[in-house]
Parts: structure tokens; sequence; C-alpha cells
């Protein structure tokens, strides 16, 4: 898997700067087709370099793609509407945008970015070219029942260490904090990582990755010697214990065919006095990471460096390593309820809280609900007719089924589930609510007003119901999910059907329609309008449908005579129901010519000739018009 190395050189600076000096390092794996987010903010981006503060918060956004890493200067967008003020350098030329292929880089302040393979790991470090002269390893166990022998600074810096835990929102966070509390409390050390084992390497291989790295300011000219040593890695992950190596780097110590580079590295320590160390405590659950600390001990520390004066650290290590894997867990369940959230209504996950409460709440239970059933009629044949652009075709569904859910959540409701291309959405549960009736209406016509054109006016159509109904959690016992079930439910897909034939967005059971005209007579919230006695599809007894209009439509039912033709109106629909179908004919056909509804119903009376069946109850199916 392809890698980026993000490598911070921060140098010492006056003023307001309050980053120390130093080399930053981290390295994260590049999930494929997935846009991230590059800068120095934590809260804005999903991966930072807070050290660098050339870099803006959030400054550019990068994506691979398995090949090519295509990197992208941030736009001006409202959240952000000046530009990042410091370029993206690739190749040497200021760019917008680029495409860094493995190998390369590209630089955003002081930051140099790197794309790398796993194949690409971290080079042999100068001291696995030289004799070990003391060794020590310690299991977990035997450190904690060690005492410090100078407890002081650590505790000092331990001091940090709840602070930090409550800031830490993702595992880069989490590395880059601790290694900065681990040089805190560890004045002898230069550097401090987080190294990983590449995932695919074997018990031969020894590449050892550098996935988080801090280098102490006054080592950083030197931080290009700072290399993890690889035998040192892979023995505290073969043993799973802490392991502490001192080298030597006495000339006959070294091995006769290491590099140049080596020998003269290794010399200059050697010319100094200085003995190279490093402690590796692998993590113990189950993780390919460990924590590298290392420094190099000077002259005024004595002619010889003694392993026990390095216990301290072993023991500090392994417990910010022990700290590093509780909050890893803790993250990790964090992750997975914010996932398990995403998958319960809105409205319910307050009550997440509190397990034992929602337990009892979610017993199913008979209660008044207003339910709200929004679909998108021929989803098949939609997609057929854009079969050239079905993405574009999926786009406008996908935006379809975000609106309706959106419109039941922002309005208090409860979405029940998908059906299909549809969606259902109810209100009266768990906690009842005398306004339940109103929420429905204002999401019905949400839902209606943002979908606009020729999909919601030719494919979609809303129903809404109030009644009795069971609410809960309903279904197989390790499948269940908040739904409802009752006539009122069945009602409300009924109804749905109808908007078709009708010609109209939102039809109303009667109990609605009553509820809302009792709650605003005048009709300056809603406008509603008898359709007629319907008797719904698989249904036997028939019901009065009503038309919720919105308020900023173009037809007669948002104009300033509403009042006037409304009664008019009825009193043609009630001639129909009684069978006077030749004076509603005639009202209809002069006053309500282009009505869709009137249209309907007049297409009704024209299939028995403009006479009532000798078995009308005033009941009816309507029909669409021939397509």
């Amino acid at each position: 898997m392809a890698e980026l190395e993000a490598l911070a050189e921060i140098k010492a600076a006056t003023g307001g700067n309050t980053v120390a000096p130093g080399q930053y390092t981290w390295r994260y794996p590049l999930p494929e087709n997935k846009v991230i987010r590059l800068g120095s903010d934590a809260a804005k981006c999903d991966w930072v370099v807070p050290e660098d503060k050339m870099i803006s918060r959030f400054h550019a956004t990068i994506e691979w793609n398995g090949t090519t890493l295509t990197v992208l200067k941030r736009p001006i967008t409202p959240d952000f509407p000046k530009p990042p003020q410091n370029h993206i350098w690739f190749r040497n030329n200021a760019v917008e945008k680029c495409d860094v292929k493995p190998g390369e880089w590209f630089v955003i302040g002081q930051t140099r970015f790197a794309l790398r393979g796993d194949q690409d790991a971290a080079p042999p470090s100068p001291v696995d070219a030289t004799m070990v002269q003391q060794r020590v390893e310690y299991t977990r166990q035997e450190l904690e029942n060690l005492s410090f022998a100078d407890p002081v600074t650590i505790l000092k810096a331990m001091e940090q260490i709840p602070n930090v835990l409550k800031m830490v929102a993702n595992e880069p966070g989490l590395f880059r904090q601790m290694l900065k509390i681990a040089l805190t409390g560890l004045p002898k050390a230069d550097a401090a990582a987080i190294v990983r084992i590449p995932p695919d390497s074997l018990p031969t291989d020894l590449r050892v990755a550098v996935v988080e790295q801090n280098v102490r300011g006054a080592q950083s000219a030197m931080a290009g010697e700072f290399v993890p040593s690889r035998k040192l890695v892979r023995q505290a992950f073969r043993e799973r214990k802490s392991c502490l190596h001192i080298w030597s780097t006495n000339p006959n110590d070294i091995d006769p065919g290491a590099g140049t580079d080596h020998t003269l590295t290794l010399g200059a320590m050697f010319q100094s006095g200085a003995t190279p160390w490093a402690v590796c405590t692998p993590f113990q659950d189950g993780s390919p990471f460990a924590m590298y600390i290392s420094g190099r001990a000077r002259p005024d520390s004595g002619s010889k460096v003694e392993s026990k004066s390095l216990t301290d650290y072993q023991k500090f290590g392994e417990i910010l390593v022990g700290l590093i894997e509780t909050t890893r867990r803790t993250l990790k369940v964090v992750r997975q309820n914010q996932l398990l959230q995403g998958a319960w209504p809105t409205s319910l996950r307050k009550y997440l809280e509190d397990p034992d409460k929602m337990e009892v709440m979610l017993r199913p239970k008979e209660t008044n609900v207003t339910v709200l059933f929004c679909d998108l009629r021929n989803y098949s044949g939609y997609a057929e007719e854009h079969g050239s652009d079905l993405m574009a075709a999926q786009r406008d569904i996908q935006f379809a089924l975000d609106t309706m859910s959106g419109g039941v959540t922002q309005k208090g409701g409860i979405v029940a589930g998908f059906r299909g291309d549809a969606v259902l959405g109810f209100w009266g549960w768990p906690d009842g609510g005398d306004a339940q009736v109103e929420a429905a209406m204002s999401a019905a016509l949400l839902i209606r007003e943002r979908l606009t054109g020729s999909m919601f006016q030719k494919r979609c159509g809303l129903g809404v119901t109030h009644g009795r109904a069971i609410a809960g959690r309903l279904g197989a016992h390790d499948l269940g999910v908040v739904d409802l079930y009752g006539p009122v439910v069945n009602l409300a897909f009924r109804l749905e059907e109808m908007t078709k034939a009708f010609g109209v967005g939102i039809v109303l059971n009667d109990v609605v329609a009553n509820k809302i005209t009792e709650k605003d007579p005048t009709g300056r919230m809603w406008r509603t309008r008898l359709l007629g006695l319907v008797r719904p599809r698989g249904m036997k007894v028939p019901l009065r449908a009503y038309e919720l209009s919105p308020t900023n439509g173009s037809t007669w039912l948002t104009g300033e005579w509403y009042q006037s033709q409304l009664a008019q109106w009825n009193e043609a629909v009630e001639w129909f129901i009684a069978g006077e179908w030749a004076s509603a004919r005639e009202r209809l056909g002069d006053l309500f010519e282009s009505d869709p509804v009137a249209q309907c119903i007049i297409r009704h009376m024209d299939r028995t000739r403009g006479k009532p069946p000798v078995d009308w109850d005033g009941a009816f199916l309507p029909t669409p018009p021939p397509s």
C-alpha cells in the first residue's frame, strides 16, 4: 500500500512561535479514491502538520487513485474566504495542482510530503553496523514491579497526560502528543518515534517504517542520523518485551562491510565520546506498532553508560505505550459508536447515553402517530430513461432520498426506513406530542418545496395519515429496527399512490385534515381541499381524502380568493359524492376546467357516461390519465 510521509523541519524562531524546533515526521497509508484534507488544523482536516505554521488550517486535498497522488490547492470557499498563503512546490515550481508519482514529493511551508511504498521503508541504521555493548529486556509486568530511580521529571511530564487524552480525537493526534510527552519526561532522549512493521513483511524481512517521529531541536541538524535500528525493533517484536540496546562506537567493533556513511557516523560519535542507545517497546494489543526512544550519552555522563540508568526510560516508555493502547481502544469504541449512531434515527440518538432507558423505550407499544410516506415512482423507468448517464441519474435519486429523510428529521420526525425508493417517516413516538401533525405538515411542505422540477412533478408523491399504530423495535430478534405496524401505515402508502391519479403532491386522510383545520381555520399556514370520498386499493372502508397545497404555488388554492373558491369547490365535490353528477360536472367544467383533480373526477364520471352506477355509495378509486 502506498503511504504519504510528511517531514517537517521546524527551525528556532523569534516571536510568537510556540512550537519547539525540531523534526516532526508522520507516515500514513493512503486509501484509494478517497479525498483527504491536508492542513495544520485537526478540526478542519484529516491529516495535519500542526507544527508547521506556514501550512494553512486547510491547505489542500490529496487523492490516491492507485498509481498517482493528486494534490489540489484549496480554492476559496464560504468557510475559507481567503486562499492559502503559501504555495505548493512540486519539481521546483509553484503549482495549484500536481500529480505525484511514487518516489516523488511536494513541499508546503517547512514540510516535505513524499509518496512512499511499503517497500520504500526506513534505510538501515548506522548502529546496526556495530556491536551491542549491553542489552536489557523487560516484560511489562517486570517493569511494573520496578521503582523509578529519579521520578521527578517523569512525574512532571505525566501531569500533561490527562489534558492530552481529553484533546486527542484520532490515532495520529494521539501518537503525536505522546511523543512530545516522552521527550519532556526523558531529558537524555534525542528522539522518539512510533514505528511499524509492514503487514506483508516476513520474519526474515528487516523493513521498519516510521509512523510518527519527533526529534529534539538540539539534534535536528543531525536528524538524518535518526534511523531506528531494524535489529532492535525486530527483537522487541519477536520477544514482545521492552528492549534496550547500548551500542559500541569503537572502530574495532564496526562491521568491516558497513558502508562509508555508517562508518563516518559511528566514527564521529566515537570521537565525541557519544554512546548511542535506544529503547523499543512493542504494543501489546496485537497491533504492528512500537515506541522507539533513542539518544546519545555524552562524555560528562561518564566514560561508560550503564543500562540501569536507562531503566526509568524503559519503564516510562512502557507506561506511555499502555496508555496509548487504552486510548486507541477508546477511540475505536468512539468511532464504532459514531457509526452505530448513524444507524439510529436522529431524534433517538440522545437516548443512547442511557442504554437501560432506551431498552425500555424500544419495547413496542400502541400509540397515536402521524405517518408520512414519500415515494419515487417508476425508478426503474427513470434509470432506463437516463441509461446513458447512470451516475447522473443516481445522483438525482440520492438527492431526492436525502431530501425526503432530511425533511423528516429536520422537523423532529423519525425515519423508520427506506421502502425501495421511498421514505417512511413518523411522529408521536417515543414522547408523543401534541404538535406531531403540524410537524408532519411542515415536513411534507418542506420536501415538496425542495424537490422542485420534473422529478417531483412526475415521479414523487406524499401520503400523510394520523391514527393508532404499534411503534418500537420491530422485526426479527437479531435484526430489530425502529418501525411501525398498523393500518394507518398502509393507508399512507395508498394515499401516496393517489397523488399520481389526482395530479397533486400531497394527499391527507380526513383525521389529519380536520386537525390542521382546527389549528388553522383561515388557511394562513396550511391550505387544504376535499378530493372526494375514496376507497383505497385493498381496503373496504372509504374515507375522505384531502390535498395539502403549498402556500407559495400558483393555483387558485394559493390565491387571494381561496376561501370563496374553496366553498364552490367543496360544493361540487359533495355533489359528486351524492350522485348529482350533472351539477358536479357543470361546476367543475366551468370554474375548474384546468384543475388536475377536477379532470380526475370528470374522467371517472365519463367512464359511466356521466351517470352514477346503481350501487354508487359516493366512494371511488381515482385512476391516472391514460399515458
